[in-house]
């Protein structure tokens, strides 16, 4: 063989590399990020079973659930628990936003997410707490939350 056959050979055997090594780094990538998926969803909920433990490891917090459900007046002191456990649940929510804005949550578990939350939300907190606590919200979520008080 001549040294340009060879040339060709080395030419060919090369682009063969760069495209098996290209289809290398995309099937890493989407191991990756169905790693990061799976993570995102373990840590969603491990921090969703964080708050209903609270419910199952203190009952009086359960009872304040039933209570708001039942619309039935809370104390001052009753009130200021419900409405801290409550923005846990809002911070969650906010969670779930934020990380489908970046890809890391489908849009199949927001809905589901986002119907659980908003119906729960809109039920238990008056538009006057809102308007104090979405000083502390992700600004895209607040709008997002504000829709919802426009069109419930």
């Amino acid at each position: 063989m001549t040294l340009v056959e060879w040339a060709a050979i080395a030419e060919i055997t090369g682009m063969a590399a760069v495209i098996i090594s290209l289809l290398l780094v995309v099937h890493s990538i989407r191991q990756n990020t169905a790693a990061m998926r799976t993570a995102n969803d373990n840590f969603m909920y491990e921090r969703q079973d964080a708050i209903i433990s609270t419910l199952v490891a203190d009952p009086s917090i359960a009872e304040l659930y039933v209570r708001l459900q039942r619309k039935e007046e809370l104390s001052g002191v009753e009130r200021k628990r419900m409405y801290n456990q409550l923005f846990r649940d809002l911070l969650m929510w906010e969670l779930a936003f934020v990380r489908l804005r970046q890809g890391l949550f489908s849009k199949a578990q927001w809905r589901e997410w986002n119907a659980a939350y908003s119906s729960q939300f809109l039920n238990h907190f008056p538009p006057s707490w809102w308007a104090d606590a979405r000083k502390l919200m992700n600004k895209d979520f607040a709008a997002h939350v504000d829709a919802l008080y426009e069109d419930p």
